[in-house]
């Protein structure tokens, strides 16, 4: 039996631009099977993607429907198994499902859940933007069918949703009800291809970032706490280095915003290093005494992981992948509120610090990728 696997953001790895988790699970899933049969776009360079518009990246996404539907359909629908990476940018969902094909939908991202989260600033639920959609969806311009008419084909029409967190899970269910079958497969620790010893500087405190550059990441959320700090007194020696480049909508304007922040920090040492891959982002883990993660919206959270596995304790915002991987024992979740006297809390006792890391890397270790690569192709083949 052929797995294929659609991706609108496989296939880009040689050119080191920041397409996030979706392409990273790409990237590892295909060399671990053997009968994987990827279908990726073939008319778009990672550069171009990473820079639309968001009416380009609509158009994007129906060229991708198009291309990756025609392909799937040149099989037998008794010879594979489809596994899509994407909803808006996947394939045409009713047609695949009509014609007999098995569909298992990765939700990387809960679309629906993403657009109430970031552009409805959380203010409206996302059943009741699901609920919307029902009564008037027919109204709704392709921008927005894109994220709900698509979202609800991919429910309607898939075997199950394959989510990495229970709470994922739980919103789901709530926008379409507990017959959707929704599977929670964590995606564990990324494989370490780049070890670098563990060489904090003695004489400052180092913070840690490490994502694309674009608003729901709230890189401004950690900038704002020290500027709050500088004007209260008593920083102690600290450097962040905020990695990452701009990418899709709205990336490059916050990248500014950023930069503006970070220029009004007179005590604190701030380092933009830019998007960091292999060894350079190995080093960039070993260097560090603390990983923060603020963003307001993440599925899951490899880079997380990531800093676990190089001996990095964590504070993050609240949200799903957070809720589903942060223990005590090696971080805290704090709220917009709390951020900062948690962040305090956390830097004014290094020894707490490694104490936590150690921790952190067992967490890692003991959920290995690998695992859920097994789980994952037994779900498919059943």
């Amino acid at each position: 039996m052929k797995i294929l696997y659609t991706a609108a953001h496989g296939g880009f790895a040689r050119e080191r631009v920041p397409l996030g988790g979706g392409a990273a699970v790409f990237e590892m899933l295909c060399p671990a099977w053997p009968d994987v049969e990827p279908i990726l776009p073939g008319t778009v360079t990672g550069r171009e993607l990473v820079s639309y518009s968001e009416m380009e990246y609509a158009a994007f996404c129906r060229r991708f429907e198009a291309e990756s539907t025609a392909a799937i359909l040149r099989y037998e629908p008794n010879e594979c198994v489809v596994l899509v990476n994407d909803i808006s940018e996947g394939p045409d969902f009713a047609r695949l499902a009509k014609a007999g094909y098995r569909l298992f939908t990765i939700f990387h991202v809960d679309v629906v859940a993403y657009v109430a989260a970031i552009y409805g600033r959380g203010w409206v639920a996302p059943e009741t933007l699901v609920g919307w959609h029902r009564r008037m969806g027919s109204f709704y311009p392709d921008v927005l069918q894109l994220v709900f008419q698509k979202q609800l084909d991919c429910v309607r029409h898939s075997a199950a949703c394959i989510v990495p967190s229970p709470e994922m899970r739980e919103v789901i269910q709530r926008c379409y009800g507990q017959a959707v079958r929704v599977e929670v497969l964590p995606w564990g620790t990324p494989p370490a291809t780049h070890l670098s010893d563990r060489s904090p500087a003695e004489d400052r405190i180092t913070l840690l970032t490490l994502s694309r550059i674009s608003p729901e990441k709230n890189q401004h959320v950690l900038l704002e706490a020290l500027l709050q700090w500088e004007q209260q007194g008593n920083v102690p020696k600290l450097r962040l280095r905020l990695c990452g480049q701009p990418a899709f909508m709205q990336g490059r304007a916050y990248a500014e915003k950023l930069k503006n922040l970070a220029g009004r920090l007179r005590q604190v040492e701030v380092e933009f290093p830019g998007h960091v891959t292999g060894q350079a982002k190995a080093d960039q883990f070993a260097e560090a005494d603390l990983y923060v993660f603020p963003s307001s919206h993440e599925s899951y959270g490899l880079t997380l992981m990531e800093a676990f596995q190089a001996g990095l304790p964590a504070l993050t915002l609240h949200h799903a992948g957070a809720k589903s991987l942060m223990r005590s024992e090696f971080g805290r979740m704090a709220s917009a509120d709390s951020f900062l006297p948690t962040l305090q809390e956390l830097v004014r006792d290094r020894g707490r610090l490694r104490e936590m890391g150690g921790a952190a890397q067992q967490f890692a270790r003991a959920n290995p990728f690998s695992a859920t690569v097994v789980r994952l192709r037994n779900l498919l083949l059943a």
